[in-house]
């Protein structure tokens, strides 16, 4: 069995839903697809970027809408408040990553802004957290994109996947968290 992740652009991940005729009337019966897309806080598209991002699809069962900026935890600047994946957001991605791979899914399309860092972490967090060993994971070249992935992103899922699972690393390794990853 091959589980398929595609990490993508915004851009890229609006034209190839597109060239897949891929819309909200028939996003939700592409069974063995689920698509995650992550777009920054309005403060952050409205003040920093000076774009109207909106996210491809509404939400559907298969669909995982998540709003955040891109960094490690949150930034006052001029005046402007960023954020960073929440724990609430993390763990709202485990259940969604887990519940579609239990239902069957093999085929993931996560895109952010620039598909560098925010969606690369969640493609990372699914290869090493969340499927069995028996599935091969297709994603280009993964060694070179794990140099740029969002640490804080990865850090928040896997936080988030041994509370979840409540693993015994969870008690140990989250006091080495500063506090506002652990808050939930």
């Amino acid at each position: 069995m091959e589980l398929k992740i595609e990490v993508l652009s915004h851009y890229l991940f609006e034209e190839k839903c597109k060239e897949d005729g891929l819309n909200d009337e028939n996003v939700e019966d592409k069974k063995g697809k689920a698509f995650i897309d992550i777009i920054g806080t309005e403060e952050c598209r409205r003040y920093y970027l000076m774009e109207e991002m909106q996210h491809y699809f509404n939400n559907f069962s298969n669909v995982l809408n998540l709003e955040f900026d891109d960094l490690s935890q949150d930034i006052e600047y001029d005046g402007h408040i960023f954020r960073a994946m929440t724990m609430e957001q993390a763990e709202k991605t485990v259940d969604f990553i887990e519940k579609m791979i239990n239902d069957g899914v093999m085929y993931f399309r996560i895109c952010c802004r620039a598909g560098y860092s925010r969606s690369r972490a969640v493609a990372e967090f699914i290869y090493r957290y969340c499927v069995e060993h028996h599935i091969e994971v297709e994603y280009g070249d993964r060694n070179s994109y794990t140099t740029i992935l969002n640490q804080g992103v990865l850090r928040r899922l896997k936080h988030a996947y041994w509370k979840k699972h409540m693993m015994y690393d969870y008690e140990n390794d989250g006091a080495e968290y500063p506090e506002d990853l652990i808050k939930a």
